[in-house]
């Protein structure tokens, strides 16, 4: 006997005659037409960005905007996709075990329509950041509220004799969270404020199946079949393991994915702590986003760590991999981890084609983040300091170009500096007073060579780098040098009471040394290092 319809009321006569609910062929339309479209408003959602070749560095601008043309329409439409949820949610009764489980699969499938609705009706920022915090919590309540309808609606079928869809529908839940977890992750390491919005579209995607798979079954109840009505007692039994197999599996995967992202709790802690801010500035009319991690304890006078990431990365990418939130609350100062445009910093070596963005000049904005921080933290101004890894590395001796007058010392890693021909001599470099120089590069780097050349730009060798900073720092000797396992720091002192140094890494690769997946000639913890050296060359 099928008991899929067994547990249930005629549904021309309602739930105990009192709860009316759609018959199966309406509550099967209405979840089909749902899952239409909210998969029609994510493809409208993604669309409208108009900056496909910026999503590779920054994800979260998927649901991003680009004018109020299309609000309207979307939002109409989410709302009548939430609707024809909890229509469908409605019609599940015919499918479902247990009024409780009925009536809880209805109301979590109508706060996850709430919660998508609320994504749509509060639109990011002019700059397409997820900054709204009405828009975040929707989010959250999507990414929670959906897999737990899943997983309700899976035990209501599991007991009504549906085995097979049960527990394919408590699969489809561990399939929800495992996806939620992932895209977060790939949120958060983009520099998303609210990577649950970017978790919500896996959701959205998976739910949307998931929704077409019950109105399929729906179809099959109203016909007086059901997915495991069809089989034997011994093929029941059969399918129902392999439902329990899989579901078993993608659990086994959901932890894997908790356990695998593990290394960004630190850093997603200290933001949910309010250790870590995301903030925005206004420089030159543009609209500037950055990080900003301040001590636990902080220093009446703090040291300023400015840290700025790879090509197509960001502030949160900075922050996790550089370890600079632990050495900045040793110190009791303050790091800031600002995002770049699109595809990178304005350093030198540019040209229209690499890194080239007019209007958003990135030294006016560093200048402008040392200001207030001056202004706002009390930050001594003889200690802020400038760091950066590859192309963030090669703005940072852009920075000691020329904001020298404000910044004490710089620490380029795996960085560069050269002009359009690969010339460290001929960079138009003229800092206002001598600084403080500590650069690190590994020999085996091959993204950017330790003796220069050309890979995507050209290069110049690292040595001629450190030698265009001791001319311009007036070094003077043949320098001292330390050996510490693998790396061999040479330091020349220099005019002003600076210090320029350079670490050369033997075997090292194009990597932040000492972040969480290094070892070998890499594995010493650089950001110790350098707000070690930091600290030793502030300006009096």
């Amino acid at each position: 006997m099928d008991r899929t319809a067994a547990g249930a009321t005629d549904p021309a006569r309602g739930f105990s005659g009192r709860v009316l609910h759609p018959t199966p062929a309406v509550a099967a339309a209405a979840g089909l037409a749902a899952a239409f479209m909210w998969m029609a408003v994510l493809a409208g959602e993604a669309a409208r960005t108009g900056l496909a070749g910026s999503l590779r560095s920054r994800p979260d601008r998927l649901l991003g905007w680009d004018g109020a043309a299309f609000w309207a329409p979307l939002t109409i439409a989410t709302a009548l996709a939430a609707v024809l949820v909890v229509v469908a949610a409605l019609g599940l009764r015919v499918a479902i075990r247990g009024r409780v489980t009925w009536l809880a699969t209805v109301a979590l499938l109508a706060a996850a329509g709430l919660g998508e609705l609320a994504i749509q009706v509060f639109t990011p920022d002019a700059n397409m950041y997820e900054t709204n915090p009405l828009r975040g919590l929707g989010a959250w309540v999507l990414v929670l509220a959906a897999p737990a309808a899943a997983a309700f609606a899976g035990v209501g079928l599991v007991r009504a004799g549906s085995t097979v869809t049960g527990w394919a529908s408590m699969a489809a839940s561990l399939v929800m969270v495992w996806v939620a977890v992932d895209l977060a992750a790939v949120g958060a390491t983009s520099g998303a404020v609210q990577p649950q919005t970017e978790a919500s579209v896996g959701v959205e995607v998976v739910l949307a199946a998931w929704l077409v798979a019950m109105s399929i079954l729906m179809i099959a109840i109203r016909g007086r079949a059901s997915v495991t009505g069809i089989a034997s007692r011994r093929g029941k039994l059969a399918l129902g393991g392999v439902g329990a197999v899989t579901t078993v599996l993608f659990g086994a995967q959901m932890i894997a994915a908790v356990v695998g992202y593990s290394y960004l709790g630190p850093t997603v802690l200290a933001q949910i702590a309010g250790r870590t801010q995301a903030a925005t500035i206004e420089v030159d009319g543009v609209t500037r986003s950055y990080r900003i991690h301040r001590a636990p304890s902080l220093d009446p006078k703090p040291g300023l760590v400015i840290s700025l990431s790879g090509v197509f990365g960001d502030g949160f990418q900075s922050e996790f991999n550089s370890g600079f939130d632990d050495e900045v609350d040793r110190a009791g100062w303050i790091a800031i981890y600002p995002d770049s445009v699109l595809d990178g910093w304005m350093a030198y070596g540019n040209d229209d084609t690499w890194g080239h963005h007019p209007g958003a000049d990135d030294v006016p904005f560093l200048r402008a983040l040392i200001e207030r921080e001056i202004a706002s933290d009390g930050v001594d101004p003889g200690r802020v300091f400038v760091s950066g890894m590859s192309r963030g590395g090669m703005m940072t001796h852009r920075a000691g170009c020329e904001l020298a007058d404000v910044v004490a010392a710089i620490a380029p890693v795996s960085g560069n500096m050269a002009t359009t021909s690969g010339s460290a001599a001929d960079v138009p470099c003229h800092p206002a007073r001598p600084i403080s120089v500590l650069a690190m590069h590994g020999t085996g780097d091959s993204v950017i060579p330790f003796d220069g050349g050309h890979v995507d730009i050209n290069y110049s060798p690292f040595p001629d780098v450190m030698a265009k900073w001791r001319a311009l720092n007036g070094c003077a000797g043949d320098g001292s040098t330390a050996v510490d396992g693998a790396s061999t720091t040479t330091s020349w002192a220099c005019a002003g009471g600076t210090t320029t140094a350079m670490r050369v890494i033997a075997g090292g690769s194009h990597v932040w040394p000492g972040s969480w997946s290094q070892s070998g000639p890499d594995g010493f913890d650089a950001a110790r290092v350098i707000v070690d050296f930091f600290a030793a060359h502030a300006r009096g």
